[in-house]
């Protein structure tokens, strides 16, 4: 599988332009007490009502799509709105009366559908959830359109969070919020294949000091872009991709 990235834009708390990003990717160290991500680029109504990840995932899509054509889009996020349903559901144990505008911002397409709002886009959107690999899941879909569309433009969006606290034992990363915006093309600027890992035992989840427990496979992609890595490997409980970078012409 392989793509061109034309343009790419990502937001996170204290890491904001791309020479943000290159100096977290050469120093491996997330900033210490950041400020906010900016929300500039959300229109006032709507940012009000949204949570800390939508508004990642939102000011990164258009930051990245800004006058481009895009024509078709994919959002890809593991966890999802995972904060607020938690916060709904404990509204719920409490004998509360669930929030009907939160809950009808909980589901997993929120950011993408806003986003389109936002941008005043009626270009098809997919909203893809594939535990560790969902960057990988996002870009084998966008393949797959770009082998149908060569002509064709389309917009990645991989955005996630830590899990919130009561699920933070099941959390095998150590990361904050994020998002990634990417617009690809047909091109072989960067390959990667997939190979099936055998079936094993369930592995240890604590957190080492290791890039495949650091950051979910988003981030990897990007430190490793960012690092100009000519070859590297993301393993996943379920797979290995293995990518190919080659120098832009």
């Amino acid at each position: 599988m392989h793509f061109n990235l034309l343009h790419w834009a990502a937001t996170s708390p204290g890491l904001v332009t791309n020479s943000d990003w290159l100096g977290w990717a050469n120093n491996n160290q997330w900033p210490i007490d950041p400020e906010k991500p900016p929300v500039d680029r959300i229109p006032a109504m709507m940012r009000r009502r949204l949570s800390s990840l939508s508004k990642l995932a939102i000011q990164t899509a258009i930051t990245v799509s800004d006058e481009q054509t895009i024509d078709y889009i994919v959002f890809a996020s593991r966890h999802g709105e995972l904060t607020r349903t938690v916060s709904l559901l404990e509204d719920i144990l409490k004998g509360d009366d669930a929030s009907p505008m939160a809950f009808s911002q909980s589901v997993h397409n929120t950011a993408s559908g806003l986003f389109t709002i936002a941008a005043k886009l009626t270009t098809s959107v997919t909203s893809i959830a594939s535990c560790d690999e969902t960057f990988h899941c996002a870009l084998i879909d966008s393949i797959a359109y770009l082998h149908q569309n060569p002509s064709h433009k389309v917009l990645v969006v991989n955005f996630d969070e830590p899990l919130p606290p009561r699920y933070a034992e099941f959390e095998t990363h150590d990361y904050q919020g994020y998002a990634i915006g990417m617009i690809i093309e047909s091109g072989d600027q960067f390959t990667f294949t997939r190979e099936p890992k055998p079936l094993t035992t369930k592995k240890d989840v604590s957190i080492d000091s290791s890039l495949e427990t650091q950051y979910p496979d988003g981030l990897q992609f990007l430190y490793n872009m960012l690092n100009s890595s000519k070859q590297w490997s993301i393993e996943t409980n379920r797979s290995c991709y293995r990518w190919l970078q080659v120098d832009e012409k």
